[in-house]
């Protein structure tokens, strides 16, 4: 038997889940500070884990800091045949490879059954959750489920929205234990989708397009404060359901492009233009370039919708402490410089 302490395994979480009172495990309560300390004895034994996702940029920091966690841990990656592994097997880690793609349901079932995972986390599309379920009942096999998806499951715009509700929706007729978690906009490195092309448009040309007002709320939320997430969600068995995990501080779209320019160290221009025509222009980019396309049409609709989220439920139960947003740009473009993204101060 291995007594452990669970710093994120709190009070709040554990009571959530009332079946978990009466599994027998000792468990015992103390405060300090504002944290609460939950101890938990079991045997220790042996959990694999299979995950997808693990050469992008979530998935990298996730395995970061599981190898100075827990170093033992046995995983499995799902990596399509063309993955870069050369970063993965630098890591202290038990790494094996099954090779697949998580979109297809047959790459799933033979990767479950050949390595009968206990834990399965999901990094990469929340869209193809359908296919590793249907993959699990075919092979009669519950293991706990931690998944990424999106808060933009919760857009107005049914085009962008659609398929992630619908994957939502087969997750909660899981059996099995889930936890899933909704970033918001992630940032963090030049391997982002987002903010590292912003931050090179400014650098280059100093200023940058306001689509309408640009009065619309984000909240981005650092890539290794979500692996952080993740680590903690996965050392805690009993956190169960659906969070929000947002960034640390709450901005407009214009406040955004000011704090890029002062990261930067030069002042960015906004130029005002008509919504309309950024959602027309985006529309032509996208027919003439198609992946080419710099700008997509559903990236200005969106433009328009609040994305700021409470990350509360996260902050109680497993301890979510995200980074400022100041901090979190400031780091990135000392990363972009190094690698020669932008210029140099």
């Amino acid at each position: 038997m291995l007594l452990i302490a669970k710093r994120w395994c709190t009070p709040g979480a554990w009571l959530r889940h009332s079946r978990h009172r009466s599994q027998g495990l000792a468990l015992a309560y103390w405060r300090s500070t504002s944290t609460f300390f939950a101890v938990r004895s079991y045997e220790l034994r042996s959990m694999r884990t299979l995950i997808t996702g693990a050469t992008g940029l979530t998935g990298g920091w996730f395995l970061q800091r599981l190898a100075v966690a827990a170093p033992q841990a046995e995983v499995v990656c799902l990596v399509r045949p063309t993955g870069d592994r050369a970063a993965l097997e630098e890591l202290d880690l038990k790494l094996k490879f099954a090779v697949g793609d998580s979109s297809e349901a047959t790459s799933w079932k033979q990767a479950i059954a050949q390595w009968e995972p206990d834990t399965i986390v999901h990094l990469a599309q929340l869209r193809h959750v359908p296919p590793l379920l249907a993959s699990l009942r075919q092979l009669d096999r519950q293991p706990r489920a931690i998944v990424i998806g999106t808060t933009g499951v919760f857009s107005r715009y049914n085009e962008y929205s659609r398929a992630y509700k619908a994957a939502e929706a087969e997750l909660e007729q899981y059996p099995g234990s889930t936890c899933l978690l909704r970033p918001t906009m992630i940032y963090g490195s030049p391997r982002d989708k987002n903010i590292h092309k912003l931050v090179r448009f400014c650098d280059r040309y100093g200023l940058f397009p306001v689509f309408g007002p640009g009065n619309n709320l984000l909240q981005p939320v650092h890539a290794d404060d979500l692996a952080q997430a993740l680590l903690s969600v996965w050392q805690c068995p009993d956190i169960e359901g659906a969070y929000d995990l947002s960034g640390g501080t709450v901005v407009s779209f214009r406040e955004l492009l000011q704090l890029v320019g002062s990261c930067l160290g030069k002042p960015v221009r906004l130029v005002s233009l008509p919504y309309q025509i950024g959602v027309w222009a985006a529309t032509t980019a996208e027919f003439l370039l198609g992946d080419r396309s710099p700008v997509r049409r559903e990236q200005i609709l969106r433009l328009q919708e609040d994305k700021a989220f409470s990350h509360a439920a996260a902050q109680q139960d497993f301890g979510f402490a995200p980074r400022s947003l100041p901090e979190g740009l400031e780091q990135e473009i000392e990363l972009m410089r190094q690698a020669g993204l932008t210029a140099k101060i």
